[in-house]
């Protein structure tokens, strides 16, 4: 039987013989901190300890192919004798492509299309109510249709795999639609009582609001990452471009000289278009000045020289 101890150990096997680089170590902590919110959440949601352990393992796929891609230079497969380089966003998600499911997507255009007919039903029998030219049932059912329909549409949606994200288990998405659900069927009620001069009924329709609001609310409050691990790796690499300065102490010295230099030019330019032509065009050297700081800025951040580095 897995338990949580068995994830612990299942890391330790799968990093094991790998260089123990600060890339390594932060994906280690962050595969290890999903699988125990995972257990938690599975844990929480009525699922026992050992069975909780064995679906966030499996669910995690090949651990020892992730620890492998982030052990060095091969976390991206180069050609031989090709320079190492760095696989666009686009380039990472043709990687990762994941075949687009056909009954899946025939299946969310009918629901789709049945959606916004209940809809607008729902508004063309809440008028006919008002001129009791129907009873109640009908608008009432037709909302329920509505709110079926997008349920199914949001589950069906989250419990999908794609290029960035692994899929949520079925319960959960069950749970999102059913919230969605509810509260359309709420406004969409409240919106045919009102109508139809029914307002015993809207505390019924806002009990359903509100339910489903809590209930989207606490699936939004537990939910955890449930990105792929390219793709967090993708994000870590973004946030790392902005720390230039701190890695390259030249870098730094220069882009403060830098900007003295474009500030105190900005000054100057201010005080000599505010006594000659006039104080009102001050604005122009200034926004100039600013335009010119900017350019700088990312240049020495995002320019091509930083990003062979």
């Amino acid at each position: 039987m897995m338990t949580s101890t068995s994830v612990h150990r299942l890391l330790d096997e799968a990093f094991a013989g790998l260089p123990a680089t600060p890339d390594v170590q932060d994906l280690k902590e962050e595969i290890r901190a999903n699988l125990l919110d995972r257990v938690a959440e599975l844990t929480a949601g009525g699922v026992a300890p050992d069975e909780a352990a064995r679906r966030a393992v499996d669910e995690l796929g090949d651990v020892r192919a992730l620890a492998e891609e982030a052990s060095g230079p091969t976390a991206y497969t180069q050609p031989a004798g090709a320079p190492a380089t760095v696989p666009s966003p686009a380039e990472l998600a043709a990687r990762n492509r994941v075949p687009r499911n056909p009954a899946y997507v025939a299946v969310v255009v009918l629901m789709s299309m049945v959606l916004a007919a209940a809809v607008a039903g729902t508004f063309a029998a809440a008028v006919a109510l008002a001129h009791q030219d129907v009873g109640l049932a009908l608008p009432t059912g037709i909302a329920l249709v509505a709110g079926a329909a997008l349920g199914w549409i949001v589950g069906a949606s989250l419990a999908q795999e794609t290029m960035t994200n692994h899929p949520m288990p079925a319960g959960r998405s069950a749970l999102f639609g059913m919230g969605w659900g509810l509260v359309l069927v709420g406004c969409l009620l409240a919106y045919v009582h009102l109508s139809g001069a029914r307002h015993g009924w809207l505390v019924v329709d806002g009990l359903a609001l509100v339910g489903g609001v809590v209930l989207l609310s606490y699936l939004a409050a537990t939910t955890t990452n449930r990105k792929k691990q390219w793709a967090l790796a993708e994000a870590r690499r973004h946030v790392e471009t902005g720390n230039r300065f701190e890695r390259d102490p030249a870098a730094a010295a220069r882009f403060g000289i830098y900007t003295a230099v474009v500030w105190g030019l900005t000054g100057a330019s201010v005080l000599i278009v505010g006594l000659t032509v006039g104080w009102p065009w001050v604005w122009l050297p200034g926004l100039l000045g600013w335009a010119v700081f900017m350019l700088m800025l990312a240049t020495m951040l995002f320019g091509a020289k930083h990003q062979r580095d």
